[in-house]
């Protein structure tokens, strides 16, 4: 087999391109550039640019279904769909300059309306949104500051509705329109909705031509101000109350009671819709599409969250990029920027958004990774359920799997499969609940299992349920607090609830409490239960937006020691965490050799891309990873991200060392998903993990030990980590190894359709759950290791030997093929393919064919034959050459070609 690694020509193409053809259009996101070419007298463009938009809203409906649907089915979207979009004319793919002339000076928009003609709005209407900008413009220019650019920006009639307005493209903002800017709009039903969706429109204009090139700044500052303008008391005509504002907020803008749940990695993109989806039809029922409708919506509360700590947060962050927007376009800037802000807001020098500062603060909401990275993706989205009085309902969740991979140029294919969600109870014993909830189809990028977690688990009481969804080689995990939202006996929800992880069991007479403090009011005394809590706060300084303070503490007795605390700044509503110590947050110390290595990671890294990781220009960044699905090599950038417990090949030409960050919860024990073939795995936590810390299970069965594992046929029997030759940075040999050692990527095979689920336990943390019961352990009656050697080098070696019940060919729990190597084997054992290690029936009269390969002629090399168990001498059949071997001697030869057979004998007893 070829080098993965040795030369890699950069291959990412246009990896930024986020153009993508759609009718008249090219769009990227919210959007649309639409070529009209010489057509833009009045009439003209605006047929134009109506057709794409008409079309940008048909297929952003049909994508974007499932998701409404889901968000309906848990009482979270109760108002119509709307998607403000922008759009840039386009003359022969150059966006047309800016128009408006004087007008566009530096000073507030004046939205103008048509008043006759085929653009105009009911009269009633015009009105309205007349109110709704004078209502709003002074909470709009203090949240969001002043616009850009001032002047008059027209405001058209755009009634395109689909599906009886249920779903609408929410109106177009058009910068560079040949009469001067342009907002077009549709007629909605919903006055609240029609206010909400016009302030958006008009932000989207205060960016004038200058947006930032990144969605989650671009549109997530822009979703952010309009939730903060919403609800600011006076800004909305007609006085709407505050639960048809909430209505229509928490339906597509407002996230802020999960957001602890959906913060993940997959999550992150330069532009939040993907190049080649918009074109694409889904089939009806429940798919949500990908995560686009997600990214909008985590992308607003994460602005959202910023503003209940710092209100002038986004007025001064535009301000400030309004004077210079040419100097911000790169995520560096922009964060230096942010803290620039902080800075000024606090009259420090150190300011701080949610304890930590600006940089620390963005690198932890995985929604503002801005990088377009290739490779697989998985995103979960739990939302808990209220339950239904006089049944069994304790707790209920909808849990949606949205898988998806993305391509070097930004295109996501939505991707079909099974995954078999695996629920673990606090101390990691594996439950099952029913039969339709341990089985997930995903397709079309979607799946979905609303399991009731039992309320007899623990007598009634709350408890964490760690939920492990394996799909495709990676393990997506959600930690959800059963019993402590809504029960069939106590149906009312709760406000605050959520899970700990990270924290030991507090043993006997000990227990976790939780304090919560927000401005003007406390709640002190929550009991968390096997690892969840719950409670309703009703206190309405609770309920709105705000910083609030949770401190974690272990009583014992009357006695409370507080443990760790955190700052979170929530949105309007009720609030799920997800508390961990801040020992979680690691700092792991990688160390980049200057040859071909096999690494690991034991950390999920904050920002998982190759490139990063390896601090190397993307042309320069050579990495590679055995791909089961293909049977070969996958290189950067299409082998994906660095993830946690996975391994892969480098190269880099000098040794250097550096720290990453990323996140590793204490003592919780992390899940590693085989697919059928070999895997490269590492150790998930940085210390060294042993076979007998490490559980098996697969689909729907019970747990079994490593040993167990192997003995069954659900993984191989060895495993292997690449030994480098001193002589040679790019050349070694897979040895066999009995240990995960931390840092380093090992070979493991697993022989089952379905693959297999390692789950590694740290020395610390929750103790081993027991295997179960199988048949005695099947070890050779004489086994023994034949090396291949030349001077004081080792060119690999191979295992032989013999057992009762075995036969002449390969056996799963027997024996073991070598793992894809990033060359040919130096040797191996001839047997329905080259095998590692061959265990044939005992007592019989048997031949092990050895090849080598990559020899040097003239160069004498050895066969050292080390016992391992028993001892057997064994016949050399070399040519002519015949010549009995004992244990521990070798047999030394001259090579004259580069590849060589020669026989090992064992006479029959």
């Amino acid at each position: 087999m070829s080098n993965p690694l040795l030369p890699i020509r950069n291959h990412r193409g246009s990896l930024f391109a986020a153009l993508f053809f759609l009718g008249p259009c090219f769009a990227t996101a919210f959007e649309l550039r639409v070529e009209v070419g010489s057509r833009k007298a009045p009439g003209q463009w605006e047929q134009v640019a109506d057709a794409a938009v008409r079309d940008f809203a048909r297929q952003t409906a049909a994508l974007s279904a499932g998701n409404r649907a889901a968000l309906r089915r848990a009482g979270q979207m109760r108002t119509p769909f709307f998607l403000p979009t922008r759009v840039v004319l386009t003359e022969q793919g150059r966006a047309l300059p800016p128009s408006g002339g004087r007008s566009r000076e530096p000073g507030d928009i004046v939205p103008t309306f048509d008043t006759s003609g085929p653009r105009a709005f009911p009269t009633d209407y015009r009105q309205y949104l007349q109110d709704v900008f004078t209502a709003a413009r002074p909470a709009m220019n203090a949240t969001f500051g002043k616009p850009l650019k001032g002047g008059v920006v027209k405001i058209k009639n755009y009634d395109a509705d689909i599906q009886d307005r249920y779903a609408v493209a929410g109106g177009y903002y058009v910068p560079n329109a040949p009469g001067g800017p342009e907002v077009r709009l549709p007629v909605y039903n919903n006055a609240v909705a029609a206010a909400v969706n016009y302030i958006h429109s008009l932000l989207l204009a205060y960016w004038a031509d200058k947006q930032i090139p990144y969605d989650a700044y671009n549109e997530g500052l822009v979703r952010g101000a309009t939730i903060q303008v919403a609800r600011t008391p006076g800004s909305l005509p007609d006085n709407p109350t505050v639960d048809q504002i909430d209505s229509v907020l928490h339906s597509l803008y407002d996230v802020g009671q999960f957001y602890d749940l959906y913060n993940q990695n997959g999550l992150g993109a330069r532009r939040f819709i993907a190049p080649n989806l918009l074109p694409t039809r889904l089939p009806p029922g429940g798919n949500t599409g990908g995560v686009f409708l997600l990214r909008y919506q985590m992308a607003g509360t994460a602005w959202a969250k910023v503003l209940a700590e710092y209100p002038g947060f986004i007025a001064e962050f535009t301000r400030r990029y309004f004077a210079d927007p040419d100097a911000f376009n790169d995520p560096a800037r922009l964060e230096a920027l942010g803290q620039a802000v902080l800075n000024f807001l606090t009259g420090t020098t150190n300011g701080t958004i949610e304890g930590a500062r600006f940089e620390r603060w963005a690198l932890r909401q995985f929604i503002l990774d801005v990088e377009d990275r290739a490779g697989l993706k998985l995103v979960t989205q739990p939302v808990p359920l209220v339950a239904d009085p006089g049944t069994d309902d304790f707790g209920v969740f909808d849990i949606v799997l949205n898988a998806f991979r993305v391509s070097t140029n930004g295109d996501e294919t939505l991707l079909s499969g099974r995954s078999y969600p695996i629920y673990w109870r606090p101390d990691f014993s594996r439950f099952f609940v029913t039969a339709q909830d341990d089985v997930m189809e995903v397709s079309g990028a979607y799946g979905s299992v609303v399991p009731n977690f039992p309320r007899s688990s623990f007598s009634g009481q709350p408890y964490r349920t760690t939920v492990d969804l394996p799909f495709l080689g990676m393990v997506a995990r959600c930690q959800l607090p059963a019993g402590a939202y809504s029960t069939a006996t106590r149906n009312e929800p709760n406000t605050f609830y959520g899970t700990l992880t990270g924290l030991p069991n507090p043993g006997s007479g000990s227990e976790y409490v939780l304090a919560v403090q927000w401005t003007g009011g406390q709640r002190t005394s929550i009991v968390a239960q096997n690892f969840a809590f719950g409670v309703n706060i009703a206190d309405a300084g609770y309920l709105r937006a705000g910083k609030v303070t949770v401190r974690v503490l272990k009583r014992t007795g009357g006695n409370a020691v507080e443990v760790f605390s955190r700052q979170v700044n929530k949105t309007v509503g009720e609030l799920c965490l997800e508390l961990s110590p801040p020992e979680s947050e690691v700092a792991y110390v990688f160390t980049r050799q200057g040859r071909l290595a096999m690494v690991g990671w034991p950390l999920e890294p904050y920002r998982p891309g190759p490139s990063e990781l390896l601090r190397s220009a993307p042309g320069q960044t050579l990495a590679a990873r055995w791909n089961p699905e293909v049977a070969r090599y996958s290189l950067y950038p299409d082998l994906g991200e660095f993830r946690q417990g996975l391994g892969y090949w480098t190269r880099a030409a000098s040794n250097q060392n550096w720290t990453v960050l990323g996140r590793s919860v204490p003592g919780m024990p992390v899940s590693v998903m085989l697919q059928p073939g070999w895997n490269q795995v590492s150790a998930p936590f940085d210390e060294t993990v042993t076979k007998a810390n490490v559980i098996v299970t697969t689909a729907t069965d019970a747990l079994s030990t490593f040993a167990e594992a192997v003995n069954t046929g659900i993984i191989g029997p060895n495993l292997f980590v690449w030994e480098p030759d001193t002589a040679n940075p790019d050349d070694g040999a897979m040895v066999e190894t009995q240990s995960f050692a931390p840092g380093r990527a090992v070979f493991v095979r697993s022989d089952l359709p379905q693959g297999a689920v390692l789950v590694f336990f740290p020395k610390s943390g929750s103790a081993m759950p027991r295997g179960r019961e199988t048949t005695r352990s099947r070890k050779p009656n004489w086994e023994a290791e034949v090396r291949l050697e030349q001077g004081s080098r080792t060119f690999g070696s191979v295992r032989i030997g013999q057992e009762f019940t075995a036969t002449d060919r390969p056996d799963v729990s027997l024996d073991s093929e070598l793992p894809p190597s990033r060359m040919r084997a130096r040797i191996g054992i001839v047997n329905m393919g080259l095998q590692y290690r061959d265990i044939r029936r005992n007592g019989a009269r048997t031949s092990y064919t050895l090849r080598l390969e990559d020899l040097r002629p003239g160069v004498d090399y050895r066969l050292r034959l080390r016992p391992i168990a028993g001892g057997r001498r064994l016949l050399v059949a070399d040519g002519n050459v015949r010549r009995l071997l004992m244990p521990d001697q070798v047999y030394t030869f001259r090579a004259t070609e580069s590849r060589r057979h020669i026989n090992l004998v064992v006479e029959g007893s």
